[in-house]
């Protein structure tokens, strides 16, 4: 099978110096693939090496980059970009047809569709709502999500379908103007990151789960940790998860129950899609890979149902990236299902020079499928070096 070396990259890039020059560019680059967003959240994202305005852009948020067709939905409904041209990228891509295109999903993390539909949106052991933040356990979303990725891949003729956010997004994950003063710490996200809703809670005592209990303790504990004149170190909160995931047994069996979810959403959306198109599963948004069970997320179990787990290796040195594979290629075992991402520049990498040597070590474990992030993210030195570092591997 013909290696994958893929871009991530935004529409908005890609319009802005048109189809042909982008492919022709990143061909030239030594790159196979393009993962582009076709279903994307709100950010704040500077454009090194634009050619037009803007410089800063605030993309639209919750919506997706081609057109619904409305008739596949249920109650939830995705909105389309506003602009046309945004929207067009994706079939001229398709059309040019000198890379392979896979369709990058993100499909929870959607604060427009939060707003909407706050009833399904996660709540914590406090019954606070997270906005951004869909539950995958609440019929409606679970169906959404579906409906989405059918919709999409039997519009466009995609080589893959990459899906971001399939499970429970972590506590601190970045929501704008996201103010404490509290020092965070794995523990306390974890903590704040487990969803006591309607949804959730029926299912936990479904299967026995002493819910109610669980979730006054951790309430308990949250309020007795705010409040304690102190902060944990990294390795303590580490301890801390450890103690009461070995000591809780409800709420192992509440994880294990969320893993089990997320990885029926993940099934059913590969039995919705065409056989054509491959599915690629990004587990989480920790680092490392090992901590992706706080989202809902079981690396060897995603494998069974999934064609690829693509995973982001995003670490300071080629040492951890490599380490963080291993880990991930102990957990899944087959190293044709992993697919790497590395951000070749800042913040990783000794701001990309050991990116050659990650991706030594990490082919060395049987790892050959490697992605990029961000074509519009990456300055233009950057992605010269990218260039170079994937010619010397040709």
């Amino acid at each position: 099978m013909p290696t994958y070396r893929s871009l991530y990259t935004y529409a908005w890039d890609i319009a802005d110096i048109g189809v042909t020059q982008f492919v022709d560019e990143v061909l030239a680059m030594g790159i196979t693939d393009v993962t582009l967003a076709t279903a994307y959240h709100a950010g704040k994202f500077i454009r090194p090496h634009a050619k037009n305005p803007p410089y800063v852009i605030f993309p639209e948020d919750g919506v997706t980059y081609f057109d619904p067709d409305f008739e596949r939905y249920g109650e939830i409904k995705p909105q389309a970009h506003s602009d046309d041209a945004i929207r067009a990228v994706l079939p001229a891509l398709l059309q040019d047809g000198r890379v392979k295109v896979h369709g990058w999903t993100v499909l929870l993390h959607n604060t427009r569709l939060g707003a909407a539909f706050p009833q399904y949106t996660v709540k914590n052991a406090f019954g606070d709502g997270y906005v951004y933040s869909l539950c995958p356990m609440q019929a409606a979303v679970f169906d959404y999500a579906v409906n989405l990725c059918a919709d999409l891949t039997h519009q466009h003729q995609l080589s893959s379908i990459v899906l971001e956010t399939p499970g429970w997004l972590p506590y601190g994950h970045g929501y704008h103007h996201e103010f404490a003063q509290v020092a965070s710490n794995a523990w306390l996200d974890n903590m704040l990151g487990m969803c006591f809703c309607d949804a959730c809670k029926t299912a936990a005592k479904e299967k026995g789960i002493r819910v109610d209990a669980l979730q006054t303790r951790i309430q308990e504990n949250i309020k007795n940790y705010l409040a304690l004149p102190a902060d944990a170190n990294a390795d303590q909160a580490a301890s801390w998860t450890q103690s009461d995931l070995l000591s809780d047994a409800d709420l192992l069996a509440f994880i294990s129950m969320r893993q089990d979810r997320v990885t029926q959403l993940v099934a059913a959306i590969r039995a919705a899609i065409p056989t054509t198109c491959e599915l690629a599963v990004i587990p989480t948004v920790q680092r490392p890979t090992s901590a992706c069970w706080t989202e809902g997320s079981d690396l060897k179990a995603l494998s069974e149902v999934a064609d690829y787990i693509e995973i982001p290796f995003y670490e300071p040195n080629a040492n951890r990236a490599i380490a963080d594979a291993w880990e991930s290629l102990r957990q899944i075992g087959k190293p044709e299902k992993i697919r790497a991402i590395l951000r070749p520049g800042l913040p990783d990498l000794n701001q990309g020079a050991e990116l050659g040597a990650a991706m030594t070590g990490i082919q060395a474990l049987g790892v050959k499928d490697f992605a990029f992030y961000n074509y519009g993210l990456l300055p233009q030195y950057q992605l010269n070096h990218l260039a170079s570092t994937l010619k010397e591997r040709s």
